[in-house]
């Protein structure tokens, strides 16, 4: 018989149908990865706020003082400092905000807010009560 060394036209309509395909998953595929990993730092920074929440709320002797928060907690003194685009403690491992800028502790009636810029929105949130 014949010797077969070209591809039919069925070949070729099915790799023609085939790539636009794996090329749409593809690109779908890498946009919903790279919505996930802009997620990840808005997702760390909630559960920082509710961290700090936590700190605020059982900790006692508050003292503010621009973009430093001190206090005691659990017996040991804290401090909370706004450094190099992340709110950490100092002499600690514990970050509760990352990728921030312009942060700085504010006292209104009583109420601890902290305000920060992310991702150049302006946010302002409460924490917990001055003791």
């Amino acid at each position: 018989m014949f010797n077969k060394k070209a591809y039919t036209l069925i070949e070729t309509l099915v790799v023609i149908l085939l790539v636009p395909l794996v090329l749409s998953l593809t690109f779908t595929l890498v946009r919903l990865l790279s919505h996930f990993d802009y997620g990840l730092n808005t997702r760390q920074n909630f559960i920082g706020i509710l961290q700090l929440r936590k700190r605020v709320a059982v900790g006692s002797d508050i003292v503010i003082k621009g973009d430093s928060l001190q206090m005691t907690y659990d017996n040991h003194s804290v401090e909370l400092l706004c450094q190099h685009d992340v709110l950490n403690e100092v002499d600690g491992y514990m970050e509760y905000l990352i990728e921030i800028e312009a942060c700085e502790w504010v006292v209104k009636d009583q109420m601890i807010y902290i305000s920060y810029i992310y991702k150049e929105t302006d946010y302002e949130i409460f924490i917990g009560y001055l003791k």
